[in-house]
């Protein structure tokens, strides 16, 4: 019982580290309906009800350096139409990088800041649009990041996450790195 506590209280404070204060590391809950993708297949044609990614084995870091190639996938927010014919979460976009470009690309997400953003932002109208980044390295499992594109945009990994607010590593080169490589939609 007294070990149970100690641990307990161990992990507590270590929790309470990590999350509080100026500068902490922004964590993000497992989310409710992660989705995996895997580089050597195409991106699923729909994410459905996925809110998320979920990678077996992160660090303390969006994404590890070094990845032999990378897959891109973008999905459309729901049709202000009803009868348009395209789903909420369909694939519109999927580019595989080399693996020069997905080196180049952890690089620039290695350098963004994922400290918690500052309070107060005003962020533009949502779309629920989302792309899921893919990595793939030699000997170790591939890692997904979930990129909400829309509103107050984030990037994570299902347990780390970086805010666009007041980060300009996001909203610069890895939001051109994406545009270029896979464009959204207008």
């Amino acid at each position: 019982m007294l070990r149970t506590s100690i641990l307990a209280c161990a992990v507590g404070t270590v929790l309470a580290f990590a999350t509080g204060g100026c500068g902490s590391m922004s964590l993000t809950g497992a989310a409710s309906s992660p989705i995996r993708v895997v580089v050597t297949r195409w991106c699923p044609k729909q994410i459905g009800v996925a809110k998320g990614v979920s990678n077996p084995h992160v660090g303390d870091e969006l994404v590890p350096p070094n990845p032999i190639a990378g897959l891109i996938c973008r999905y459309s927010p729901p049709s202000p139409f009803e009868q348009s014919g395209e789903l909420s979460g369909s694939l519109y976009a999927q580019v595989r990088l080399t693996g020069v470009q997905a080196v180049h690309l952890t690089g620039v997400i290695d350098s963004i800041s994922t400290a918690v953003p500052p309070d107060g932002a005003h962020c533009p109208a949502e779309s629920l649009s989302a792309s899921i980044i893919a990595f793939a390295y030699a000997n170790a499992p591939d890692v997904d990041l979930w990129f909400k594109d829309s509103g107050c945009q984030t990037l994570d990994n299902g347990t780390l996450e970086a805010s666009q607010i007041a980060n300009p590593i996001f909203d610069g080169p890895f939001e051109a790195l994406i545009s270029e490589w896979a464009p959204g939609r207008l």
